[in-house]
């Protein structure tokens, strides 16, 4: 039984030392992975860049402090080019008619006074005859009336037939005059209606220069007064609405200057005027502001413009634009930290302006020397240590 027992004991002690030693080997292996080529080539450049005498002769590196700066700040705000509601203009029938003619395409332009659809309908025909009766019967009225105060005078005829007669008169006129105004309304000339020249047709024309935005009718539809047949929009007046944030209210006043440029061609810019603040912050706190372009131009309605303002200088601390290198995307100065000593950092600029850059953070830059000639010539020693 004992020795039974010491082999017992024996056996644990092997499979104790196994279980460690696999398990040893285990929490190893990550670190032996971690010295691999491929995790090496995966790990972040290093920041720091020492240079020899000589390399900082020849690479002319010069710093200086971050310097205060009276730096304009600008303004990017996106909107788009709109029509106001006075230069919009929808063509309708002033009564029930059908469309004859309408020769317009989406984009064409017109001129004002040009004819725009022909419609057609029988009642057309019925006013300008109604018209025609009732100055015929104007006529007549007018003279019995003017007979009725001739028989008056010699007392040979009643007072109450020549009341009719006056009443019969009065009553043509009002018939008349209405009925012109109908036909004024329907852009028909009552001077120029006769017998002999009367039809069925109604032609509209444009009020204002401009183009057809939209089409809505086709030829044989029957159109009634609250139908749109198409829609103009009247050049010569080019107006924006740009999107700003609620924070950025306070900087913006009617008259400030507002450079527009286009997304499809950022080198053409027009210049326009702020009209007009809005009075309503939307849901995710934009409001919108109005520029009025001081010259017409080529842009059409709802086409996305971006409006650059430039506020009021402030100070800032600055460096200069050479003093920046870009890297994967980002950008970096050089700080001088010791005799021949670089650390490359990461910065985040504020607003820029001709050759300066605004720091962010001013109270981190106090007291840093900034790379402002070498920088380049520090990133490609950086980069050549890297490999």
């Amino acid at each position: 039984m004992k020795y039974n027992n010491k082999n017992i004991t024996y056996l644990s002690f092997l499979f104790l030392l196994l279980f460690f030693s696999c398990k040893s080997e285990k929490d190893t292996e990550p670190k032996a992975s971690a010295k691999t080529p491929a995790s090496a080539e995966t790990a972040a450049p290093p920041m720091v860049v020492n240079l020899t005498e000589a390399q900082f002769k020849n690479a002319g590196i010069k710093f200086e402090a971050p310097s205060e700066k009276e730096l304009p700040v600008e303004l990017h705000l996106n909107g788009k080019v709109f029509t106001p509601a006075s230069k919009k203009i929808s063509i309708h029938s002033p009564l029930g008619a059908y469309v004859r003619s309408l020769p317009w395409i989406q984009g064409m332009n017109v001129k004002k006074g040009q004819l725009l659809v022909v419609l057609e309908d029988l009642a057309i025909l019925q006013l300008q005859q109604d018209y025609l009766q009732a100055q015929n019967n104007l006529e007549l009225a007018e003279l019995e009336w003017k007979r009725q105060q001739a028989l008056l005078a010699t007392k040979a005829t009643s007072d109450k037939l020549y009341q009719e007669a006056k009443h019969v008169f009065e009553k043509g006129k009002i018939e008349v005059m209405a009925l012109k105004q109908k036909l004024k309304m329907i852009h028909l000339d009552p001077a120029a209606i006769h017998a002999d020249n009367m039809n069925a047709n109604l032609k509209l024309y444009a009020p204002e220069n401009g183009y057809v935005q939209a089409i809505q009718s086709n030829v044989g539809d029957y159109i009634n007064p609250q139908d749109e047949i198409l829609t103009l929009l009247a050049t010569g007046e080019t107006m924006v609405v740009l999107n700003a944030f609620e924070k950025d209210l306070p900087a913006l006043v009617v008259g400030q200057i507002v450079n527009i440029e286009t997304s499809g061609n950022a080198t053409a810019q027009y210049k326009a005027r702020v009209t007009q603040l809005g009075k309503v912050v939307g849901t995710q706190g934009i409001v919108e502001v109005v520029c009025k372009l001081e010259r017409a131009v080529n842009l059409i309605e709802g086409q996305f413009v971006t409006g650059q303002i430039t506020l009021a200088a402030r100070k800032s601390l600055c460096i200069p634009e050479k003093s920046l290198v870009r890297y994967e995307g980002k950008e970096y100065v050089f700080i001088k930290e010791g005799n021949r000593h670089f650390v490359m950092t990461e910065i985040v600029p504020g607003n820029r302006n001709g050759d300066w850059v605004q720091l962010q953070n001013a109270g981190n830059w106090q007291g840093k020397e900034i790379v402002t000639d070498g920088s380049y010539t520090l990133l490609m020693t950086l980069k050549n240590v890297a490999e």
